[in-house]
């Protein structure tokens, strides 16, 4: 009992806030592109901006936000060059060849950031490897 009680108090902040609960819906905020289109960067963004601006702010759901936010601006930017690509190629017939390998990307990097949510969620470590050393490097 005292175990679960300490792993409770590990995923709240000492204001009563769930820093795991902010920090999964960054990540998993994507999965809701299917019905918000590219408007789910406004939830990382905004959870972000809330947290920095508070007078005791949470390292924790800093990171996973602004993790979150450059995460899903990469995948639909990427999405958008290769949907574009695919597009001018189909006048040649190749960008027929293109377009599963866009869908399956794209389907992937929704799937990897609802992962990442739950793995937060849990109180397991996450980071988008390549792109949070650039986050790092570049914004600190």
């Amino acid at each position: 009992m005292a175990d679960v009680q300490k792993k409770e108090k590990a995923k709240t902040s000492d204001e009563g806030r769930d820093t795991a609960l902010l920090s999964a819906i960054a990540h998993a905020s994507i999965a809701a592109v299917f019905i918000m289109g590219p408007l789910t960067l406004i939830v990382p963004l905004v959870i972000w901006l809330s947290e920095r601006n508070r007078p005791k702010p949470t390292a924790e759901v800093i990171y996973h936000s602004r993790q979150a936010l450059f995460y899903q601006a990469a995948v639909y930017i990427v999405t958008l060059a290769a949907g574009l690509v695919a597009g001018l190629l189909t006048l040649i017939f190749i960008g027929l060849l293109m377009i599963p390998f866009v869908i399956v990307f794209f389907l992937g990097a929704v799937a990897y950031g609802v992962y990442g949510g739950v793995q937060v969620w849990q109180n397991r470590p996450f980071r988008y490897r390549y792109l949070t050393d650039f986050i790092e490097k570049s914004f600190h």
